[in-house]
């Protein structure tokens, strides 16, 4: 709003009987819509990190899977997640379909977990953690 307020003042002709005021004006209302929207991006991302180091501290999934007393071939990812009604993205899917694919595996099933940009993936009968988000996927130890 700043940004747009700012050119809005600065270039109409309805202010010109302010002068070189009318510049000043409009120059600082820019400035200040910029500032404050690198400010609120800036908040967005401190709190993007605080979520990232809260998840950390959480149980991790290798614990999860520990204290379930199935084997880890009829352990099924539901029972891990609960209800999970989240949908899983077709450039997801077809990332890690492809991922598996050039390894020669196949995949069975995908479903989300509470961190961000970390699935779990059903291949060949095999429960994997895997990450996304890098330039390539990254298969955690589960």
């Amino acid at each position: 709003m700043g940004i747009l307020s700012g050119l809005y003042y600065g270039l109409n002709e309805e202010f010109m009987v302010l002068g070189a005021l009318q510049g000043i004006i409009g120059l600082t209302l820019f400035i200040n819509g910029v500032v404050w929207g690198i400010v609120f991006f800036g908040f967005s991302e401190v709190i993007k990190l605080l979520q990232g180091i809260y998840n950390q501290r959480e149980v991790s999934l290798s614990e999860t899977n520990s204290s379930v007393k199935e084997t880890p071939s009829n352990l099924n990812i539901s029972d891990l997640l609960g209800d999970n009604d989240v949908k899983i993205s077709e450039v997801v899917r077809n990332e890690i379909i492809s991922f598996y694919s050039s390894k020669g595996l196949t995949v069975q099933e995908i479903a989300c977990t509470d961190k961000e940009d970390f699935f779990l993936v059903t291949v060949d009968g095999k429960n994997e953690t895997v990450e996304l988000g890098g330039f390539n996927p990254v298969i955690h130890p589960s």
